[in-house]
């Protein structure tokens, strides 16, 4: 009876070890989940919201207005203040002395008057230009968002080319060893083969480290942990535009809304403003008449200036974008023939027609060539949204975007 009291006791502390086990290898389990790292699934439509959201441009950019607003309101009641305080003077009884008889324009009264006229037009202008930089600043931060993450997808379409061509590589490899084996080819084909396997996976190394960039670059537009994981749910893919916008029309409504013209006109109505009212009372052998006049010059052959580099920006992209498109069929039909022509060279391999180099030259054609068409994709996809934003900002140079044209 004693040995069975001991018997349940002891099957009593075992149930009770195993559950104690149970229950911690369940919170180590619970742990290990918590612990593991979320994917952040990332559409390009939730990274434009995030960068306008999370960009302090946009906020700068709207305060601009409010602080051309308010200089524009303060030299209104400045001059409200000097009129009432002009009619308190006129209406105040006159002294006995005799009144000196004054020209129509004192220097006084042209000096007060210039600056009034002058800043009435620099607050018009402050305003107009704070106004459209806040569309501006959007546009700029969706063209960078937009090149990102195009950007990151094309890096991730390279990286797994290479990953791809490493793969076939490593089956011409097994098919040398065997080949090897039996005698069918000699050492130096299997140096060979095993060079190769080498070199691709040197390449998708070089390959993972862009993909890399590209992501930390459209992280950092974003304001996102660089350690933060993110997953891309847009696909990198070719649509084509079904009709070519009319490049008179993209001429006329750049004229109308791009910034850098919107400016340089701005500024030339400031000029002619500051002229004519100089020359007004400065004859033209004045130096202050000449300075004026040069100003005006300066400002002139600056809008002009400014409207010859727009139209070659945006001639040169509508090019870019006929060019890509163009390409990419082309490059498809390519993708096509290497594939057969590495196909035919692995049977011509195997049964000992051609050397493993020969095959490794036809792997190395398909991957070059399938990663000309995914550079023309992006030149395509990007060429797109300069088009879009042309009109309204300038696109070129890669200064606006704040990231980098990938390397295929």
């Amino acid at each position: 009876m004693v040995n069975f009291i001991k018997k349940q006791k002891l099957v009593l502390i075992l149930l009770m070890i195993a559950s104690l086990v149970a229950t911690g290898f369940a919170f180590a389990q619970g742990d290990k989940k918590a612990e593991e790292p979320q994917v952040m699934k990332l559409s390009l439509a939730d990274a434009l919201k995030m960068a306008e959201q999370n960009n302090p441009q946009v906020a700068l950019s709207k305060l601009a207005v409010e602080k051309a607003e308010l200089a524009q309101k303060e030299l209104k009641y400045r001059e409200k203040k000097d009129k009432e305080s002009e009619e308190e003077s006129n209406n105040a009884p006159s002294s006995d002395l005799p009144q000196i008889d004054m020209f129509k324009i004192s220097t006084s009264d042209f000096d007060y008057k210039y600056n009034m006229e002058m800043g009435k037009k620099s607050a018009e202008f402050g305003i107009e230009m704070a106004q459209a930089s806040v569309d501006a600043t959007l546009r700029n931060i969706r063209f960078g968002v937009e090149a990102a993450y195009y950007g990151a997808l094309a890096a991730e379409d390279n990286l797994k080319i290479s990953q791809d061509a490493l793969k076939r590589q490593e089956e011409m490899l097994k098919i040398a060893e065997v080949k090897f084996k039996t005698g069918m080819i000699a050492k130096r084909d299997l140096m060979d083969a095993q060079v190769q396997v080498a070199q691709a996976q040197a390449a998708v190394s070089v390959a993972e480290q862009r993909r890399q960039k590209a992501y930390i670059n459209l992280k950092k537009l974003l304001s996102i942990d660089l350690e933060k994981q993110i997953e891309l749910t847009d696909a990198f893919e070719y649509k084509p535009v079904e009709t070519l916008p009319d490049i008179e029309k993209l001429l006329k409504d750049a004229l109308e809304n791009r910034m850098d013209i919107i400016q340089a006109q701005g500024k030339l109505d400031i000029a002619q403003l500051d002229f004519d009212l100089t020359s007004r009372v400065y004859p033209s052998n004045t130096f202050k008449y000449k300075e004026k006049e040069y100003a005006l010059q300066d400002a002139k052959i600056n809008l002009e200036n400014k409207k010859k580099d727009m139209e070659a920006e945006v001639r040169g992209i509508l090019l870019d974008l006929q060019e890509a498109g163009a390409n990419i069929p082309v490059l498809d039909k390519s993708v096509e023939l290497a594939r057969e022509s590495l196909r035919l060279a692995k049977l011509s391999y195997e049964v000992g027609m051609v050397r493993s180099v020969d095959v490794s030259q036809a792997e190395e054609m398909l991957k070059q060539v399938e990663l000309q068409r995914n550079q023309a994709i992006y030149n395509y996809n990007l060429a797109k949204i300069k088009l879009e934003n042309v009109v309204y900002i300038p696109v070129s140079g890669g200064s606006l975007s704040g990231g980098e044209t990938p390397t295929f």
